[in-house]
């Protein structure tokens, strides 16, 4: 059941019968924006609010959200091209010509991030207001906590030092509130997901699916103490989701099919730890991910933007079956480059001349913006765009998966004490399941970090995660040039160390002088 669309009858009575009050509360209430007195009376009043902070995570098509766009994180690596810089401004910033007042993405992750962070702070304020039992309060504590703490490690990972508010703020304190030391916002993250991991169960609660979990909890832990290089601390944190598959196989765990983890007919499937819900036909509810990967040509029904353009270096990292490069196989044929190719390669991509795209196979006359490769992961076969007005289609947005924490387990403890047993076994179930033979034998601590860096590569395209992971391993430069079918396509810049964060808006600082610009900017 999805949450956004399927509330009891009960919370749909008191939404109807107290629209003015819900209105009030859903309004965009940033870091500045005081507590909404009087709307906290009764448990749906506090399951309504609790609710609303997923709203900062869908939007709308042109009115954005927190996860607007997110896949075109993708277009500031060696993955692919944007169109059009006005789709977020990703374009801009790829090119290294970003500044405190570009907007775009650089905006709405600081605006969406606050509205949400105050939302979640209004239902903490409060719910103990209500008369709850213990466990309903402590799973609904718990729930707000991990939502503040989702949304904070995303603007630390972003900006840095971002101040840090914990409760209800008034508009003055809104206004002079100072960014807070990067340790010390990770202090925060880390408390409240790990009072959601205590707290929270294996499955969601009140049953309704979307909700976060416990493991929901640990996942974003270890994708945090991994992105903070505390090797020690990702192992362990990745190392208990692990523990839990093994005891219940059933509800987590690798698929056996790459592309069906993605499929809108098997959603909310055992592989994934937590995503974005969305539902078909609803503007603000809808995943509008398919207007604007699909291919096109733009406008017909059914067909999308193809507003990205998949680049060489993601299509020739896709290995041979036979587990070696293009370069070294001796499975390529020049002539027919895409036969014997990893299988997550037409997961991932529509490949010209073979892949199917509404009964034709896939070629320039079918495209969007993109006439070569167009992608393929989030993009529903089946849906129709456009229909009733609406550009979206239900296709949920997965933002952590088990294999993540397998590979982010390989990767710490290789970095902790090389490439031991566990860490092999690891990343190879990855490979294994995507019909790839097993990594090597006898690599050396550098060879394996390469063999975790190739894989991740090829498992994550459009998760929004390899922009994060170049930064992290000092790789950002492997932007620089971007070809397609040989011929670059795509000039970038990078700058070390101004362009490892983003700037602090310069909108937010022309309304509290208390807030610091980024260095470089």
């Amino acid at each position: 059941m999805k949450i956004f669309n399927k509330l009891s009858l009960i919370l749909m009575l008191m939404i109807f019968s107290t629209v003015a009050c819900d209105e009030a509360f859903l309004e965009k209430a940033p870091i500045d924006q005081g507590s909404v007195e009087g709307f906290f009376e009764t448990q749906e009043d506090v399951l309504r609010a609790l609710n609303g902070i997923y709203d900062v995570f869908q939007g709308s098509i042109w009115g954005g959200s927190f996860y607007w766009m997110h896949q075109n994180f993708d277009i500031l690596t060696d993955n692919g091209v944007g169109c059009c810089p006005w789709e977020q401004q990703y374009t801009t910033i790829a090119k290294g010509e970003h500044s405190a007042t570009s907007g775009g993405i650089i905006n709405s992750k600081w605006d969406f991030g606050y509205e949400g962070i105050f939302r979640a702070n209004s239902v903490l304020a409060n719910v103990g207001n209500v008369g709850l039992d213990a466990s309903t309060e402590n799973a609904i504590i718990a729930e707000a906590r991990f939502l503040r703490g989702l949304m904070y490690q995303e603007l630390t990972n972003l900006y840095g030092d971002v101040p840090l508010v914990l409760n209800v703020l008034t508009r003055d304190e809104g206004l002079a509130a100072s960014r807070a030391a990067k340790s010390e916002v990770l202090n925060a993250i880390f408390a409240d997901l790990d009072f959601a991991e205590q707290n929270l169960d294996i499955t969601p609660f009140n049953g309704d699916i979307g909700r976060p979990t416990k493991q929901s909890a640990i996942a974003v832990k270890a994708r945090l103490k991994i992105y903070n290089k505390d090797y020690a601390g990702a192992a362990a944190e990745a190392k208990k989701i692990m523990d839990m598959s093994a005891a219940n196989p059933d509800m987590i765990g690798l698929l056996d099919d790459y592309e069906s983890v993605f499929s809108p007919d098997n959603e909310n499937n055992k592989e994934v730890l937590f995503d974005i819900q969305y539902t078909e036909g609803t503007q603000g509810e809808g995943n509008f991910m398919q207007v604007a990967l699909a291919p096109g040509p733009e406008g017909a029904p059914g067909r999308g933007w193809g507003s990205i353009t998949p680049s060489d270096q993601l299509a020739n990292a896709f290995q041979m079956t036979d587990g070696l490069s293009i370069d070294d196989s001796p499975l390529y044929d020049p002539d027919n480059p895409y036969a014997n190719r990893d299988s997550r390669m037409f997961a991932n991509l529509f490949v010209p001349g073979v892949s199917t795209w509404r009964g034709e196979i896939y070629d320039a006359s079918l495209s969007g913006f993109s006439p070569f490769f167009a992608i393929r992961k989030w993009v529903d076969l089946d849906a129709t765009i456009g229909e009733a007005g609406c550009s979206c289609n239900e296709t949920n947005l997965i933002l952590f998966r088990y294999a993540d924490m397998l590979m982010y387990y390989a990767e710490a403890t290789n970095e902790l004490s090389g490439p031991t047993a566990d860490a092999y076994d690891a990343l190879n179930q990855v490979r294994t399941r995507a019909g790839m033979p097993p990594v090597p034998d006898g690599l050396t601590k550098d060879q394996f970090r390469d063999a975790i860096k190739q894989e991740r590569h090829v498992e994550f395209p459009w998760e929004g995660t390899r922009y994060f992971d170049l930064l992290r391993w000092g790789d950002a430069e492997v932007r620089n040039t971007i070809t397609l079918f040989g011929e670059p396509i795509d000039s970038r810049v990078f700058q070390d160390p101004k362009h490892m964060l983003f700037p602090i808006p310069q909108k937010e600082i022309d309304l509290n002088p208390n807030l610091t610009q980024n260095p470089g900017y």
